[in-house]
């Protein structure tokens, strides 16, 4: 399985990991970034900051939401016939003041 590497992605090997713990936490925190833990080079393990798993977690239970995917594939078909809304089509139906 792969996953995707993202430029604020920080790589650090396990040693460095355990000597530097608080000021990584720290950074990935500020930056909203993943902390990839390595060994020998390969990754082995992600640290994520709490934000970023509460909103991992949130997704996963979506995904279990029968009635979430079926509006995903509706609203998916939709934008695939065409059926959208222009900028301006929406601003005037949510009745927004430009």
């Amino acid at each position: 399985m792969g996953y995707r590497i993202e430029s604020s992605d920080i790589f650090v090997g396990r040693r460095k990991f355990r000597e530097e713990l608080p000021a990584l936490i720290e950074r990935a925190r500020d930056s909203h970034s993943k902390i990839i833990i390595t060994e020998h080079g390969e990754p082995d393990a992600v640290c994520l900051p709490m934000t970023e798993y509460e909103a991992l977690v949130e997704l996963l239970e979506d995904m279990h939401d029968r009635n979430i995917l079926l509006q995903v594939a509706k609203s998916r078909k939709e934008i695939e016939r065409g059926e959208v809304l222009s900028l301006e089509e929406l601003e005037g139906f949510l009745e927004l003041e430009k």
